[in-house]
C-alpha cells in the first residue's frame, strides 16, 4: 500500500474531499544541482490535488489524514493510462497503412489519418473508464488513519477535539 498525507478539506453524505499537495521527487540530495530531476521540479509548479474518498474514519474537516493506495491498482491504471494510448495509435496506423495501401492511396497519409483516429479512440476510451473507476469507488484510493487532529485554542483554554485518533476499520485507539 503506498500511503500520503493528505488534510481534509470538507466532509458530507459519507465522503470526504481531502487535498494533498505533490511532493517533489527529490530535493534534498547533494546532486541535485545537476540532477535533471530536481531541475524540472524547479520548472513546474507545486500543485494540489483534491478529490472525494470514502469517509470511513469518521475525519473532519481540517484533520490530516493518511490516504492509501493499492499498488495493483496504480499498476492497472498505469496501463490504462499509457498501453490503451499506444496500442490504439499502432493499431491505427498499421490498419490504416495496409488499408490505404490496398486502395492505392499514399499509405503514409493512411499511417497518420487511422493512427490519429485510434489514438483518440483510445483516449476517449480511457476517459470512460477512468470515470467509471473514479464514480464507482474502485479508484483504489482510500482513508486509512487519521494523521493528527488540530489543536482548537479558546479563551479558556486548549480544547481538544472530541474523537479520537482511529485507524482504517473506524475502530478507536
Amino acid at each position: 500500500m503506498i500511503e500520503e498525507q493528505a488534510q481534509v478539506v470538507r466532509v458530507s453524505d459519507g465522503f470526504a474531499e481531502i487535498v494533498t499537495l505533490r511532493r517533489d521527487a527529490c530535493g534534498s540530495c547533494a546532486a541535485k544541482g545537476g540532477c535533471g530531476t530536481s531541475l524540472l521540479a524547479a520548472w513546474f509548479p507545486r500543485r494540489q490535488f483534491s478529490f472525494l474518498v470514502k469517509n470511513d474514519i469518521a475525519a473532519v474537516a481540517g484533520d490530516e489524514v493518511i490516504v492509501g493506495l493499492d499498488e495493483g491498482q496504480l499498476q492497472r491504471g498505469s496501463l490504462l493510462l499509457y498501453a490503451v494510448p499506444l496500442a490504439g495509435l499502432l493499431l491505427g496506423a498499421i490498419l490504416g497503412e495496409r488499408a490505404f495501401a490496398g486502395l492505392g492511396l499514399s499509405s503514409e497519409l493512411g499511417s497518420v489519418v487511422l493512427g490519429l483516429s485510434g489514438l483518440i479512440v483510445a483516449l476517449m476510451l480511457v476517459r470512460r473508464t477512468a470515470s467509471k473507476a473514479l464514480i464507482g469507488g474502485e479508484a483504489g484510493v482510500r482513508l486509512l488513519r487519521l494523521a493528527r487532529r488540530p489543536v482548537v485554542f479558546s479563551a479558556s483554554g486548549i480544547l481538544m477535539p472530541q474523537a479520537q485518533q482511529t485507524q482504517g476499520s473506524g475502530s478507536r485507539q
